[in-house]
């Protein structure tokens, strides 16, 4: 990546470009991804389809809008708003589209068994009560993250975006303000999916962080140590008494 990194950098891209583009790039997959993993209709088949006929789709869209709007396609133009949010919504929307259209038509139907019969790892030794495995309990909480998800989303993309529109061109105080609440909610999200995965796994960090000082091959190492030791200290005194041994019967010879 670091590599990659310089070789952009020195072509003139920059980062706020290769964002966009994989947008257009990879954008196509997003609904497809989603549809998959909670759609029981969803078909295969049209996802393949959907993700690339997405991709083409959005790129000939992107460069057509670049043409038609500056003349020109370059990297400077490839990179402003209108070529980048027209390819972007035309392949997002288009994967999704072709996806759904095909997953209707051909509905694959999945019964979700063989995901169910998924062992959860760690089952049997975890220390969770097994009310943390009930199936009830799992679908209440795909609920709250369902109405939350959703809730946030619409606040994000389109309640949010609508506050600027009474405003029409920024004073500087509103300005300000949406500065300040953009940078607030930026910091406080940051601190929060830091910290709390932290937390809540503090005692399995420090079991981790132990267990690099006290596993089984440096213990073997410790235990070989300590037998080589014991070894040299049992051979001590018999070295000694042999040496005594052998300069008394030298005293006798002479």
């Amino acid at each position: 990546m670091g590599l990659l990194a310089v070789i952009l950098n020195k072509a003139g891209v920059s980062l706020g470009w290769m964002y966009l583009a994989m947008g257009v790039l990879i954008g196509s997959a997003i609904l497809p991804i989603a549809f998959m993993l909670l759609w029981r209709k969803a078909n295969a088949i049209g996802a393949i389809a959907g993700t690339i006929s997405g991709c083409v789709l959005g790129i000939v869209t992107w460069l057509s809008v670049t043409a038609v709007e500056y003349g020109r396609i370059n990297l400077d133009t490839t990179g402003r708003n209108a070529p980048m949010l027209a390819g972007n919504v035309v392949s997002i929307l288009t994967g999704g589209a072709v996806h759904t259209v095909c997953s209707l038509l051909w509905p694959q139907n999945y019964d979700w068994d063989t995901t169910k019969q998924i062992t959860v790892v760690e089952k049997e030794k975890s220390e969770l009560p097994e009310e943390e495995f009930n199936e009830e309990k799992l679908i209440k909480a795909k609920s709250w993250i369902v109405k939350w998800g959703v809730g946030f989303t619409i606040v994000i993309v389109i309640l949010w975006p609508i506050l600027s529109l009474p405003a029409g061109k920024f004073s500087l105080g509103y300005f300000t303000f949406w500065a300040v609440v953009a940078i607030a909610w930026g910091t406080i999200g940051s601190a929060v999916i830091i910290a709390l995965p932290l937390i809540e796994s503090w005692e399995t960090i420090q079991s981790v962080c132990l267990g690099l000082f006290t596993n089984d091959r440096l213990m073997e190492k410790v235990e070989e140590m300590n037998l080589k030791l014991h070894t040299i200290m049992l051979a001590v005194p018999e070295a000694e008494q042999n040496y005594l041994l052998q300069k008394e019967k030298a005293k006798n010879k002479d």
